[in-house]
């Protein structure tokens, strides 16, 4: 278990190659941690207080589970996550947690990677015609890295955080290479936006 604690700002890590922990826990009175390094979780990433920012990635296995993430507590960089269970991926950016959601893929082989960005995306502005506007706060990157599964996708956001004040009209959308397609709106609730990926 790597676990990290204590009031001031943390750093780990240095090299290319990967590190595994069966368990990496973030729980400070103080300071956020900076991951210099590539890390693989076999069980738990335990998020309590404190930011975990990383420019590598952390890969959860199959059989790990994340736990506690919040505004307080988040991974600011890319997370990577292998199964076939339905996993919220516990990214956030700029002190906002903006947490996406895929159900379960149909191979446990498969593989996700997410990271959200508080920030205008930069792909194009070129989209489908039953698109009204494209958000201009913020934006979630989904790849699918291994296998051929397709999930549905819940997007979480913080009504502070891009101020969104009408979910009227409100639909997934995903960049092709060329354009933005809308992929639709299979509900909204509170804050939380589903549609098919």
């Amino acid at each position: 278990t790597l676990k990290f604690a204590g009031e001031q700002n943390q750093e780990f890590g240095g090299g290319t190659n990967s590190l595994t922990f069966n368990k990496l826990i973030v729980d400070k009175a103080g300071g956020n941690v900076t991951l210099n390094q590539p890390i693989t979780i076999d069980s738990l990433l335990q998020l309590t207080s404190g930011i975990l920012y990383t420019d590598t990635i952390i890969t959860l296995k199959a059989t790990a589970t994340t736990t506690g993430a919040s505004n307080q507590s988040f991974v600011d960089g890319t997370v990577k996550k292998i199964g076939n269970t339905a996993f919220v991926f516990p990214v956030g950016d700029e002190g906002f947690l903006g947490a996406i959601e895929i159900t379960a893929p149909s191979v446990s082989s498969d593989a996700y990677i997410a990271r959200y960005h508080l920030t205008s995306q930069i792909k194009g502005v070129n989209m489908d015609t039953t698109i009204r506007l494209l958000n201009s706060c913020s934006y979630w990157d989904l790849t699918r890295s291994t296998g051929s599964s397709n999930v549905y996708v819940s997007l979480y956001w913080d009504s502070i955080g891009c101020g969104l004040y009408d979910t009227l009209g409100l639909v997934v959308s995903t960049w092709d290479g060329s354009s933005w397609k809308n992929i639709g709106n299979t509900s909204t609730t509170g804050n939380v936006l589903s549609g098919k990926v």
